[in-house]
Order: structure tokens, then sequence, then C-alpha cells
């Protein structure tokens, strides 16, 4: 019988590198299949990778197996933008907004008028929530997660 991993304690020793990982995973899981998820695995040796886009319930046979261990698993996720309050601190852009709605053919949403007069802007709307949401995410949070988790699921060995 061979011995049991201390995961844990694999975790502890390699902790800046999940962490790093984690992020990557938040980053990679931008925009994927919603319902889907990116798994964070390392080895017994410490090494430590993002699986790939995965379905709900799915894993790699090595963590299945208990060779590998998942430390998390990371949800993909998209930012929700604003553009009816973003358009706001843009007076200029603001102001043909209104004056278009006062039109027969103006815009149906605030929306539809950036996509289609101010594609460029929205779209950097866009990238600044999908940076502020990555630098907010706490990776270090979720490994202590799994770090407890061990640790609970190992307390009656």
């Amino acid at each position: 019988m061979t011995e049991k991993i201390n995961w844990v304690k694999v975790m502890e020793d390699n902790s800046e590198a999940i962490v790093d990982t984690i992020k990557l995973a938040k980053e990679e899981a931008y925009g994927c299949m919603q319902g889907w998820h990116i798994d964070v695995e390392i080895n017994e040796d410490g090494k430590v990778w993002t699986s790939g886009l995965n379905s709900h319930g799915s894993q790699s046979m090595s963590s299945w197996k208990g060779e590998t261990l998942i430390v998390c698993h990371v949800n993909s996720w998209e930012v929700d933008t604003n553009e009816a309050e973003d358009i706001k601190y843009s007076p200029e852009i603001y102001a043909e907004y209104l004056a278009q709605q006062e039109a027969e053919d103006g815009y149906d949403s605030a929306w539809e008028f950036m996509e289609n007069k101010y594609p460029e802007i929205r779209q950097q709307w866009q990238k600044d929530a999908r940076n502020f949401e990555i630098s907010e995410f706490d990776a270090g949070e979720l490994l202590d997660r799994a770090i407890e988790g061990q640790r609970a699921y190992h307390q009656f060995d």
C-alpha cells in the first residue's frame, strides 16, 4: 500500500505558486462557457497547473485516482457593465445619448447606443471592469479554504 500524501504540507510549501496559478485560472476562466470551470491542480512534488476548461462535475483522471489534488475550481465568469450608468460619467457622450433618445429612430438602450456609436469606449469599459475583477480576486482565500478543507477531511485519520 502506498503512503498517503500530506496535501496540507504540499500546499503550504507551494503556496506562492498556487496563488499565482489561481490568479491565472481566474484570467483563463473569463468568457468561458457558463457553468464550466477551470481547476487548479497540484501533484505531490508541488507542480501546480490549470486544467483547462471542464464541464460541471468533471475532473482529471489523476485527481480522480488520488494521484493529484484539485486545490480549487475557478468558475467561468463575465463582467456585467452597466452602460446606462457608465455613460453618465462622459458628459458629451451622455448629452448625445439623451438627444438621440428623443429621435424617432433612436437606439433602444445605452448598450446599443455605445456599441454602435462608440464601440471602442464600450470595449474599454468592459476591459477595465474585467481587470478590476481580476485585481480584486482573492486567490489566497481560495488556497486557505483548500488547506482548511484538507485539515478537516483528515482530522480523523
